[in-house]
């Protein structure tokens, strides 16, 4: 690799030996999870394993003839479904992951092999290929340039948009001992695999290929990142905890107190008497705890999580991982690039100034004489051209815009080129900062010349107006406008002309002056304002970009991220010799990080979450990576690269910023929903824990039967978890400051909502142990307290999902809201009249039916009474 390079290529032995040394052009796969790992991964989570346990008593017990296996059956049935839907769908998003590592690894490219030119698949280069690149192909391995002149664009790697120029450099000699790092990246000669060739083209010697990439080490990053914990799962975990403390306490408490109650007053007889009823209090402790624990949760949370994807897709994102959709109503800081995020990511011509600083576009028709002295620079300098289908390629991004904006087409480019034969011609380079083309016209020949605007400044004497009038020009008026275009990061370059033939190297000081074009890669239409939405709802937007300071605080100040006079922007060199703790105390007012590297990235996202605080990170590179992949919620953009998409959570697909603002709105929804059905199924679980309890001393009989608690937990739980679902987002929910990663998923005001509808079920339930409800009701008592409860939960469903007193409110935008109610009632009344022994339900008459629905009504009026209290 040290020596010399010839353009013959690699004979087919010394490939051969190339492979075997250094290795294939291709990534290891990472490990594919089975559909047994993800069925484990299923009872990890706390209530499954809760179910999971119950089933296996509950069986035992009823096959020892203590109880009835539909207990059992019941469970088991949910925990099924659980598990199927869980595996499915990880194996989809698995299978979907690995095809996009195929798809990104498909990639055909020209090789030089003992003297010929090879077709062949990128997978195959090996280490001293060489390989032709030009304009549109992606570079497929690591290595240096030795023929042509080239432009690329490095942003996947480093986050910049402007294109850096590589040329070869004589007599080079690669070290492969020495470290790559991001200064290499703009590099003379230096190409990285991943890469975009924008222009001109030419033949790389491949220096490393597959994990010894700079895309590789990257991608190596994505794998040593571990996933964080949402809130939603956090709080899961802390409430499927609490309740199991609470129920199987109440559940051992009940069950002590049977024996013990039996022993008293009746002893034991001997010793099979005692292991019957201490089974028989085990059975009645198991049924308290059926009540307590909310079975049906995690297959709820699934069931939301699947509506609120659907929601997201039709408003233009992609919910890679699911389970983060709710974890984006918490970001607390939103990290977000500016290439093709904030803004475009594509050169756009903003103004086009004459000597007199007049702005006369780039219109062909009213910009006149000027005009057309720019399209003959345009076309005679730039090296940008039309292919056979009228688009645009070659040169670089500047060049391809003017281009587009002056709307040239195939007709004027021929007729410019026929008109005007080219004499000679000066490149630009790093070194001369300037292209001219001498040409043959009718009156001798002419030198067109671009360049940056200083330099034409300097050698510029007149300036053409759109009249074609040559005038003396004035160098404050164009200094000014340098100026401020170069303050709004403005891309400038200008053009002139001279009557004459170039000397090579020199440039005369008789130029006229043509005109200054102002381009920038602009911000998207909606980002200010949404910018400035998101801070109203508590979400630090911070900018992490690899251009230059200048230009982020430009682009942030015209966004709204840079706004207050503390707002830091600082460069990723004085970031980075910042110490954590620090670091951790201005993390609040940081707003631009420039010139940011993905060790950058992925040190913020660390500090974010040990200080607590929900990051969400936006990007669009491969350098974008490991901080999406690390951070709590990882958006990438649609055209983003396919290892971007991998690492991320949430892709935007429309390429819009202002959705990722709304995908926050969603997530805000999702948690409010989840938040209101807890309000709905807690005070379920506590009555039906409190009767389970009480019933049994107080009137000698249980509450209810365990089949009758399963139907009550699962089957009407799962169908008003869509309900709730459906619940459309409200705009009120962006003032809420965001919840965070720490905060409980039940506050104290869900607390205190959930305490008085379960004293109030408790009020109306003991109305029906008074004697004219006793006796109206009779042997069909349980039938009463099966079709109260379900009754006074779907009654309440109506109250908490507003938080006014118009309960039908907004019905409108979730009509699954009513068709759930009917579907429940209806199924109640099924149940109760032909349940029979299998539910222990006994039929109603309609009276009986009156007295319930008539105390189930008291749940409104008291719910009235806690909100005006509230």
């Amino acid at each position: 690799m040290g020596g010399k390079v010839t353009l013959n290529g690699l004979s087919l032995a010394a490939v051969a030996q190339s492979r075997e040394k250094y290795g294939a052009n291709t990534m290891p796969d990472p490990r594919v999870k089975t559909a047994w790992d993800f069925l484990v991964d299923v009872f990890r989570d706390k209530i499954n394993l809760i179910l999971l346990i119950m089933t296996v008593i509950f069986a035992g017990l009823a096959t020892a003839g203590y109880g009835d296996i539909t207990e059992a059956i019941g469970i088991g049935v949910v925990l099924c479904v659980v598990a199927v839907v869980n595996v499915i769908t990880h194996l989809r998003s698995q299978h979907s992951t690995i095809e996009l590592r195929r798809r990104a690894s498909m990639q055909m490219c020209n090789v030089i092999r003992a003297g010929h030119v090879r077709n062949i698949d990128s997978t195959e280069i090996v280490v001293g290929d060489i390989v032709l690149i030009q304009a549109g192909e992606r570079i497929p391995a690591d290595g240096y340039l030795v023929h042509g002149h080239v432009s690329v664009n490095n942003s996947v790697l480093n986050g910049e948009s402007e294109e850096v120029h590589k040329s070869p450099i004589p007599n080079f000699k690669y070290n492969r001992t020495a470290p790559i790092t991001a200064n290499d990246y703009n590099n003379a000669n230096y190409v990285f695999a991943g890469t975009t060739v924008h222009g001109g083209g030419g033949a790389m010697c491949v220096t490393r290929v597959g994990p010894g990439t700079e895309n590789a080490k990257i991608l190596k990053t994505l794998t040593d990142i571990g996933e964080e914990k949402t809130a939603l799962q956090i709080g899961l975990d802390n409430l499927a905890g609490r309740i199991g403390r609470v129920g199987g306490a109440c559940a051992v408490g009940v069950a002590m107190v049977v024996v013990f109650m039996h022993w008293y007053i009746h002893g034991f007889a001997n010793f099979g008497d005692m292991v019957f009823i201490t089974i028989r209090a085990i059975a009645l402790a198991l049924t308290i705890f059926v009540a307590a624990v909310p079975e049906g949760l995690p297959f709820i949370i699934g069931i939301i999580t699947a509506q609120n994807a659907r929601k997201m897709t039709r408003a233009g994102m992609l919910a890679k991982n699911p389970a983060k959709i709710p974890e984006a109503g918490n970001i607390q800081i939103l990290c977000t690039d500016k290439t093709g995020t904030i803004t475009y990511g594509k050169m756009q011509p903003v103004a086009n100034y004459t000597g007199d600083g007049t702005n006369i576009g780039f219109d062909r028709d009213t910009g006149g004489a000027a005009i057309r002295h720019m399209i003959h620079n345009i076309v005679l300098n730039g090296r940008a051209m039309l292919d056979a289908s009228g688009q645009i390629v070659g040169g670089n991004s500047t060049e391809r815009a003017l281009f587009d904006a002056l709307k040239l087409n195939h007709k004027t480019v021929s007729t410019i080129k026929r008109q005007n034969p080219v004499m000679s011609r000066t490149l630009f380079t790093s070194a001369n900062k300037f292209s001219a083309t001498t040409v043959k016209t009718a009156d001798g020949p002419r030198t067109y010349v671009m360049a940056a605007p200083e330099i034409i400044l300097a050698h510029a004497k007149y300036y053409i107006n759109a009249l074609g009038e040559t005038m003396p020009i004035n160098r404050a008026t164009v200094k000014r406008i340098i100026t401020s275009n170069a303050r709004r990061a403005m891309r400038v370059i200008a053009t002139a002309y001279y009557d004459g033939e170039h000397t090579p190297g020199k440039i005369p000081d008789t130029l006229t002056f043509v005109t200054v074009a102002a381009l920038r890669d602009d911000i998207r239409p909606g980002v200010a304002d949404m910018v400035s939405e998101l801070h109203r709802a508590g979400v630090s937007v911070m900018m992490i970009t690899g251009d230059i300071l200048e230009t982020a605080r430009v682009i942030a100040r015209e966004s709204g991220i840079l706004a207050d006079a503390d707002d830091i922007a600082v460069t990723a060199t004085e970031f980075d010799a910042m110490p954590d703790r620090y670091v951790k105390r201005i993390l609040p007012r940081i707003r631009v990080i420039a010139r940011a590297t993905p060790h950058t990235k992925l040190r913020l996202v660390q500090i974010a979450q040990g200080s607590g605080l929900c990051i969400g990170m936006c990007g669009d590179g491969t350098n974008d990576a490991p901080a999406l992949k690390g951070a709590d919620v990882g958006y990438a953009m649609g055209d983003s690269t396919d290892v971007c998409k991998e690492a991320s959570d949430i892709i935007i697909t429309d390429n819009n910023f202002v959705s990722i603002g709304n995908s926050i709105l969603v997530g805000r929804t999702f948690m409010h929903n989840v938040t209101g059905f807890l309000r709905f199924q807690l005070p379920i679980n506590f009555i039906l824990v409190a009767l389970c309890v009480l019933f049994p001393f107080a009137v000698g009989v249980p509450a209810f039967a365990a089949v009758q608690i399963l139907i009550i937990n699962i089957v009407i739980d799962s169908l008003n978890s869509m309900a709730f679902g459906g619940e459309p987002a409200r705009i009120e929910y962006m003032a809420e400051p965001p919840a965070g990663k720490n905060a409980p998923l039940v506050s104290g005001d869900t607390i205190a909502g959930v305490v008085w509808t379960t004293v109030a079920g408790m009020f109306i339930f003991a109305l029906t142990l008074s004697e004219p409800f006793k006796s109206m009701f009779g042997d069909a008592a349980i039938s009463v307290r099966f079709a109260m409860i379900v009754i006074i939960a779907m009654l309440n469903g109506f109250c908490v999902r507003v938080r006014g007193f118009n309960i039908f409110g907004g019905l409108s935008k979730n009509p699954m809201f009513m068709i759930i109610t009917a579907l429940v009632f209806v199924g109640v009344y099924l149940c109760v009249t032909f349940g029979g022994n299998i539910l222990n339900l006994y039929p109603l008459s309609a009276h009986q039916w009156a007295a319930t629905i008539g105390l189930s009504l008291l749940i409104i009026p008291i719910n009235f009474i806690y909100k005006m209290l509230r």
